[in-house]
């Protein structure tokens, strides 16, 4: 029970490796708040399964006043103490190289990535400070640390993710706030066949050929689990990691060591 009386805040939690981070949180004692712009009814429904508190509050992260509203309403739902930030919403992004990027394509997938994530921080963190302390974790990618072919937007948008992250823990660390990242290999889920789908057209090749080639890539030769990804946001989290900031793990079967 790492987080027993935590008050955790985690975007991006309707589906996917967002309602594993909730629910694992709560299973080891946290509430929860979610914010996300899907209905989160069903991850609420299993975190209060779990004997916690959890409520939902429905915003795009691209626009500052829907996150203001939505992040103070969590705290008001915690009795105004937010303990640990887990910027976990985030888009696929475009497929396209960049000589044919849309410029629209391109601004949508930062605003949802890059901005997004600014903003729910900058709105939690007069919280942390006023608590004198807390813990930021946020849900980066293995293509924060590499290129990669027809998807510059959401390479660029992970990239910076890393920039923030440093930029945060530098300013945030005379308030006792930690700000870390993990940057996650293809995460097995709907989520990933998704991509796999989209980059295999672009590509012009089958799907099982795009699984094969990443799956290849990593010395594990598998991809990595949503509760893999979770279990190094939560240590991050945690106190076990109290001399950690700025610092982005990779969870990835090996395919990233540095």
């Amino acid at each position: 029970m790492r987080f027993a009386n935590k008050n955790v805040l985690v975007t991006g939690a309707a589906m996917g490796v967002g309602r594993t981070i909730a629910t694992s949180f709560a299973t080891e004692g946290a509430d929860i708040a979610i914010v996300d712009f899907t209905d989160a009814s069903p991850t609420q429904a299993l975190i209060e399964g779990e004997r916690r508190r959890c409520a939902v509050f429905k915003a795009d992260i691209r626009h500052e006043d829907e996150v203001a509203e939505a992040v103070n309403a969590a705290a008001e739902f915690f009795g105004g103490r937010i303990d640990v930030l887990i910027n976990n919403a985030g888009f696929n992004g475009h497929y396209n190289l960049v000589q044919n990027m849309r410029l629209e394509d391109w601004r949508e997938t930062l605003e949802i990535n890059l901005t997004g994530t600014m903003l729910v921080t900058q709105a939690v963190i007069p919280f942390m400070i006023a608590r004198k302390g807390g813990a930021i974790g946020t849900t980066a990618s293995n293509v924060a640390r590499r290129g990669l072919r027809y998807r510059a937007d959401y390479v660029c948008a992970k990239w910076a993710i890393l920039g923030l992250t440093q930029t945060l823990a530098l300013e945030l660390a005379e308030h006792n706030i930690r700000v870390n990242a993990v940057c996650p290999g293809p995460i097995q889920g709907d989520r990933i066949e998704e991509i796999i789908v989209q980059q295999a057209a672009i590509e012009g090749k089958s799907a099982a050929q795009i699984r094969g080639e990443w799956e290849d890539a990593s010395p594990m030769k598998r991809f990595v689990t949503p509760e893999e990804v979770t279990a190094a946001l939560m240590f991050l989290a945690s106190d076990a990691a109290s001399a950690m900031t700025g610092q982005a793990l990779n969870v990835t079967g090996g395919f990233l060591m540095t």
